[in-house]
């Protein structure tokens, strides 16, 4: 992923701050001071969520009593700027939103089908970003889809075989577009919110995408471009880097001159 190297930070937009999002950040905070540790860059992050803090949100994610009513992304934003003295931004508005510069990566960690359809299609019209890492949960199951926006042209490996493109989650699950939406409504109450997401879930799957993420940036490859978490029983599967299994979700991929890597994530 050599789009992803050079002398200036990397520009990522983290979309939603909720549930996953709101751990997102966090471990955000945690790779970008490894990264800048080991002579990186580092990362700037912009965050977007028009969301303000409820009692609902306070233990199932990154917030507190004192934050209740204030913009969840100033609130987050704040408190990680005053803690390591990093210059990220946090926007409380919807996305797309204007901004003057393009991120190489966008991740979305939003609620509903239609909030992700509405992204994704902006991201593709616009083609203002490299990658896109998609988040998604329901009560005890989730997924990260680390997909590129448009063909990437991979250096040549003699070890490592390539491919040019990763499918988004809307490549794999194109019925998004059609079907009802899947939010559930805003939570009047932690124990509402626990029946529709339960407590761990959304840690796991903001922890998933990060190691996705810290692979990328630190080795410059993915082995796999899919990760499906599970509380019941605990495990997470892993989709290897392989058209002819993308084809097996509908994904009509064209087959690689070389054979792609597909090596599995060990459980």
């Amino acid at each position: 992923m050599t789009s992803l190297s050079g002398r200036r930070p990397i520009l990522i937009h983290l979309i939603g701050c909720g549930g996953t999002g709101s751990h997102l950040a966090t471990r955000l905070v945690q790779l970008n001071t490894t990264l800048l540790a080991l002579g990186h860059p580092g990362l700037h992050v912009v965050m977007f969520d028009p969301d303000i803090v409820s009692p609902a949100n306070i233990g199932r994610q990154m917030f507190h009593e004192p934050d209740i009513g204030l913009p969840k992304v100033t609130v987050l934003v704040t408190r990680i700027n005053q803690c390591t003295g990093f210059d990220w931004e946090g926007i409380p508005v919807v996305y797309p939103a204007r901004y003057s510069d393009s991120p190489q990566i966008v991740i979305t960690a939003v609620d509903t089908a239609k909030a992700r359809v509405m992204i994704g299609r902006a991201l593709h019209r616009n083609a203002h970003a490299l990658y896109w890492i998609d988040c998604g949960n329901m009560q005890r199951q989730g997924q990260v889809i680390f997909g590129s926006l448009g063909k990437k042209r991979q250096p040549k490996n003699l070890k490592v075989k390539t491919i040019d493109r990763l499918p988004t989650v809307l490549d794999f699950y194109p019925e998004l577009a059609e079907g009802e939406d899947d939010h559930q409504g805003p939570s009047c109450s932690l124990a509402e919110a626990i029946e529709q997401q339960d407590l761990f879930i959304n840690p796991l799957v903001a922890l998933e995408a990060s190691e996705m993420l810290w692979k990328a940036l630190r080795y410059g490859y993915l082995e796999y471009s899919a990760a499906y978490i599970s509380l019941d029983p605990r495990s997470t599967r892993v989709l290897p880097i392989d058209p002819k299994i993308w084809r097996r979700f509908g994904y009509g991929a064209r087959k690689p001159s070389r054979k792609t890597r597909t090596k599995e994530k060990k459980q």
